[in-house]
C-alpha cells in the first residue's frame, strides 16, 4: 500500500513487463534482455527503460510452475532512492548472476513501509532481498532479521551479529586517498561526506568513511575538517563554499559519494580555484565516468560488478543450505591516480566571493 493525499492509504499499482516497455517505447524481450544485462542493446535504449524502472516499481508477476514448487526463484533487488552509475552496474550484474543461477531478478525502486516489504515474501515476489543504500541503524535490516526471512546487504549496518553482507572498504578507500594526498605535500584535507541527517539516518559508508579519513589523518598529524549536506548539487556547491572560505588554509578534498563530485567542482570554479594547482580533489567514481571530467579525477573506483554478483552468490547459497553461516566480505577500492589532484601549491590564491 502507499499513502495518498493526507496520509490515505491507496493500494499500489502492479507493474508488469509489459509495463515497462509500453512506457518506453520498447519491445518486451528489449526490456528482458536489459534486465538480464544481454547483448545488442543500444546505450540511449538501455537507460530510457532503466529510467522508466525507476519511476514504476516493477515486479515481475509468479509463473505457474513457480506457484506449483512452493518457490518463487525470484530475488528481491529493493533500492530505496533513485538510481545512480554504481546502481545500474549492480542491477545488471546481479540480474546476469541470477540468470546464471536459474533465477529472475525482481527489481523494486523507492521507499516501502513495512508490510509493503513483508508483503514481497508473503505474496511470493521473493525467496530472498538484496538491500542497497544501508543505513547505519536501517529498519529493513530489523524487519528481516526479526521475521527471520532471508536477505544480504549491499553495505553494512552498525549491528552485523549475524549478518551476511559485501561492501566496498570506503575506510580503507579514504585512508588510500589521505595518503596520497599527503605524498603529495598537502596537510590541510577536508572530507565532504552526504545524506547524514542524525546518527540514525546515516549512510553505513559515511561512518566508515569517515573512521578511515580520521584515522589516516592522525596518522599523519594532519588536521581534520569534515562537512556533510543533502545529496543536491546545490546544497554540495554551497556546503564546500562555506568549508573552503571558513577554512582558506585547506588544499584538497575527498568524499566517499560521486553524487557529490559536481558540486566540489563547482564550488572550486565559483572560487577561482583551479584544479590542481589550487586544490586537489580526490573521490569515489566509476571509471568511465571518472575519465570525462575535467580535468580527470583522481578516483576510487566503485566495485560495483563484483558487489552485484557476489550479493546474488552469496544470498543463493545461504537459500541452498539453511546451517551456512554468516559471510561478510570488505572489497577494497582501487585508486586511480588522473589530473585532479597534484602537488602542494606554492602560493594561495585569495578564496574569491561567489
Amino acid at each position: 500500500m502507499g499513502k495518498g493525499p493526507g496520509g490515505a492509504r491507496i493500494p499500489l499499482k502492479k507493474t508488469t513487463i509489459v509495463d515497462i516497455a509500453k512506457a518506453a517505447g520498447v519491445s518486451v524481450s528489449t526490456v528482458s534482455r536489459i534486465l538480464n544485462n544481454k547483448p545488442d542493446v543500444a546505450e540511449e535504449t538501455r537507460l530510457r527503460v532503466l529510467q522508466v524502472i525507476e519511476e514504476q516499481r516493477f515486479a515481475p508477476q509468479m509463473s505457474w510452475q513457480q506457484l506449483r514448487s512452493g518457490k518463487s526463484r525470484f530475488i528481491t533487488l529493493h533500492f530505496p532512492q533513485d538510481f545512480n552509475p554504481p546502481a545500474q552496474t549492480i542491477i545488471t550484474s546481479a540480474a546476469r548472476r541470477c540468470e546464471e543461477a536459474g533465477y529472475s531478478l525482481n527489481l523494486i525502486v523507492g521507499a516501502l513501509d513495512e508490510n509493503e516489504l513483508l508483503g514481497i515474501y508473503r505474496s511470493g515476489q521473493a525467496d530472498a532481498t538484496i538491500l542497497v543504500e544501508i543505513l547505519t541503524h536501517d529498519w529493513r535490516v530489523d524487519l528481516l532479521r526479526r521475521h527471520d526471512l532471508r536477505f544480504v546487504m549491499i553495505g553494512r549496518s552498525a549491528d552485523l551479529d549475524g549478518l551476511s553482507y559485501v561492501d566496498f572498504d570506503s575506510g580503507a578507500g579514504m585512508a588510500d586517498g589521505v595518503t596520497h594526498l599527503a605524498a603529495l605535500g598537502h596537510r590541510h584535507i577536508g572530507l565532504i561526506t552526504l545524506g547524514r541527517v542524525t546518527a540514525q539516518k546515516e549512510y553505513g559508508y559515511t561512518t566508515w568513511a569517515h573512521e578511515g579519513y580520521a584515522a589516516a589523518c592522525h596518522q599523519y598529524n594532519l588536521p581534520t575538517y569534515w562537512c556533510t549536506t543533502d545529496l543536491s548539487t546545490e546544497s554540495v556547491t554551497a556546503t564546500v563554499l562555506d568549508m573552503l572560505r571558513t577554512n582558506p588554509q585547506i588544499t584538497a578534498l575527498i568524499t566517499p559519494q560521486n553524487q557529490a563530485i559536481p558540486g566540489i567542482f563547482k564550488a572550486a570554479g565559483a572560487l577561482g580555484l583551479r584544479i590542481p594547482d589550487d586544490i586537489s580533489i580526490v573521490g569515489l567514481l566509476e571509471e568511465a565516468f571518472a575519465e570525462v571530467t575535467t580535468p580527470p579525477l583522481t578516483a576510487l573506483t566503485f566495485p560495483s560488478r563484483e558487489m552485484g554478483e557476489i550479493a546474488v552468490d552469496m544470498l543463493i547459497a545461504h537459500l541452498n543450505d539453511d546451517d551456512l553461516p554468516p559471510q561478510q566480505v570488505l572489497i577494497r577500492p582501487r585508486l586511480h591516480v588522473r589530473g585532479s589532484t597534484g602537488p602542494l601549491p606554492t602560493a594561495q590564491l585569495p578564496r574569491q566571493q561567489a
